[in-house]
């Protein structure tokens, strides 16, 4: 593997690492609230 090949591999991973991670932000804010609103309607 030549390394301008390997840089186009990394930045391929790079691109699906901070797509997760904007996933899992998304669905940690979506928990998050839904906590918050069940903890309001227990009160």
């Amino acid at each position: 593997m030549t390394l301008n090949e390997e840089l186009i591999q990394l930045r391929q991973q790079m691109k699906q690492l901070e797509k997760e991670n904007d996933f899992l932000e998304e669905a940690s804010a979506f928990f998050a609230a839904s906590r918050l609103k069940s903890a309001k309607t227990k009160e």
